[in-house]
Formats: structure tokens, C-alpha cells, sequence
């Protein structure tokens, strides 16, 4: 049986006070990690912070707009001032901005490319430098999604912003590995965050008696063969095996964990 065990190990998870980001935190934690948080959401990530100490582990926090390098590298500053190093960096902050191609005004798109794409590139940058000062090794673990695998035709600049950071992630692996740094991504499908709320909300057409949870399961039983929606939790184990020793000669690949929805 394998088993993951992070003892030793500093992690960084970006967007890591709700979500997929609050998930991978606190799976990180059980496994052993020192996790600390970047997140601009200060009370989420402080709520996250208290439930992986009240577990017996260590975490903190830093308020961080990853669409900002300044906070960016203070995050990773303060990570290295409670822990003395970096070995694992997940970037999950993010965004989703609904909108056709030519609704969506530049202001709006740009700032959701700040956020989903740009916030991305500044994290992985700079953990590589520090990977790389630090003497090599690590693991850099980008949120993209199935969204990023395909063009689409109401969320146009999401799928962009994701389908960014699938290809900046094989960019990075090509200097990440060779420091025995590996940097992989993820692609969840539908999974039930708070992000979903605006895909929800714009499926109900306004109307406040539908059960949003079975609206959700209903639209994920058409996408995936699996049946149903994925758990945040499923995406954490996920990323804890490819933060882990056994993903070692796994270098630029992007994973669906989607049930199915994508077989790409």
C-alpha cells in the first residue's frame, strides 16, 4: 500500500483558504506537511490554518493577491521565515468569470488573466529560483482544468487562462527537472466550489427554490462518465501523489481528474 508521508516537508498552496485549495492544504497537513497559505481571502485562510493545527499541525498564512508579484514574493518570504525552506508549491488561487467572447469588456478579462494565468506564472518563477537556490528538488503543482483543454463558447477567457497554464507548466518542467524540481499540473472537471456558485446561479435563471446541489450533480452526471460530480477531496489525493517521491519521473504532464469528462 503506498503511503504519502510529507514529515520534513514545507509546502506553499496558493489559494489554499477555500476549495481545491483548502482541500490540498489540508490533505498536504495530514500527510505531514508544514503547510502555509496565500490566499487574499484572510478569514478562510486563517479557518484552514486553525483546522490543520487543531489536527496537531503546522500552518499560516499570509494575505496574498496573486495577481500581484510584490505579495507573491512575500508569501514565499514568510513561508521561508517559518520554515527555513520550500519543497512542495501548489498554485490553486483562481477565478471564473462567465461571459461571451466579445460580452466580456478588456478590464474584465484582463484582470481575470491577472488572477487564473498571470498569478500562476509569478508563483512558479519564483519557486523555481527558490528550488533552485535551495540546492534543486521540489515539486510545483499548477491548478489548471478540463476547461483549459478545449475553447469554449460561454467562459471563453477562463478556458484560455486555464489552457495557460497547462502550457506554462510544460515551459517550467523543461527548468524544473533538470534541478530535479518537477512541475506537473492538475485539470479537475466539475468539482463543487465556491466558484460554482456563478455557473449555478446562471443555470437556475433566478429562481430561488432550485436545489443548487442537485442542479450541480445533474450537470456533472451529462459531462462525465463517471456519473457524477468530483469531490475536492479526490482532486487533493491527486495532488498529493504528484507532490509526492512517487511522481518523480513524472515532468510536464497535466492530469484530468474529471470522471472522464475529458479523456485528453
Amino acid at each position: 500500500m503506498i503511503k504519502i508521508d510529507f514529515s520534513g516537508k514545507a509546502a506553499v498552496v496558493a489559494g489554499g483558504g477555500s476549495g481545491i485549495g483548502k482541500a490540498i492544504a489540508l490533505e498536504l497537513a495530514s500527510c505531514g506537511a508544514s503547510v502555509w497559505i496565500g490566499d487574499i481571502n484572510e478569514h478562510g485562510a486563517a479557518a484552514v490554518c486553525k483546522e490543520i493545527r487543531d489536527k496537531g499541525g503546522e500552518a499560516g498564512f499570509t494575505k496574498t493577491d496573486v495577481s500581484k508579484p510584490d505579495d507573491i514574493e512575500a508569501l514565499f518570504t514568510a513561508t521561508i521565515a517559518a520554515y527555513d525552506r520550500i519543497d512542495i508549491v501548489v498554485n490553486s488561487a483562481g477565478l471564473f468569470q462567465a461571459g461571451g467572447l466579445l460580452e466580456v469588456d478588456p478590464e474584465q478579462f484582463k484582470f481575470h488573466l491577472d488572477v487564473n494565468l498571470n498569478g500562476v506564472i509569478y508563483s512558479t518563477r519564483c519557486a523555481l529560483e527558490v528550488m533552485i537556490e535551495q540546492g534543486g528538488g521540489g515539486k510545483i503543482l499548477n491548478v489548471a482544468s478540463v476547461g483549459g483543454r478545449v475553447g469554449e463558447l460561454a467562459s471563453p477567457y477562463y478556458s484560455l487562462g486555464k489552457s495557460g497554464i497547462i502550457n506554462y507548466t510544460q515551459s517550467a518542467a523543461f527548468v524544473g527537472a533538470p534541478h530535479g524540481i518537477n512541475v506537473n499540473a492538475l485539470c479537475p472537471g466539475s468539482v463543487r466550489t465556491p466558484m460554482w456558485e456563478v455557473i449555478l446561479e446562471d443555470a437556475a435563471g433566478g429562481d430561488k427554490t432550485v436545489d443548487k446541489e442537485e442542479l450541480f450533480q445533474d450537470m456533472a452526471k451529462g459531462r462525465a462518465p463517471l456519473g457524477r460530480g468530483i469531490t475536492t477531496e479526490e482532486v487533493a489525493y491527486a495532488a498529493c501523489f504528484l507532490c509526492s517521491e512517487y511522481s518523480n519521473a513524472i515532468v510536464g504532464q497535466s492530469l484530468n481528474v474529471c470522471g472522464g469528462w475529458r479523456m485528453n
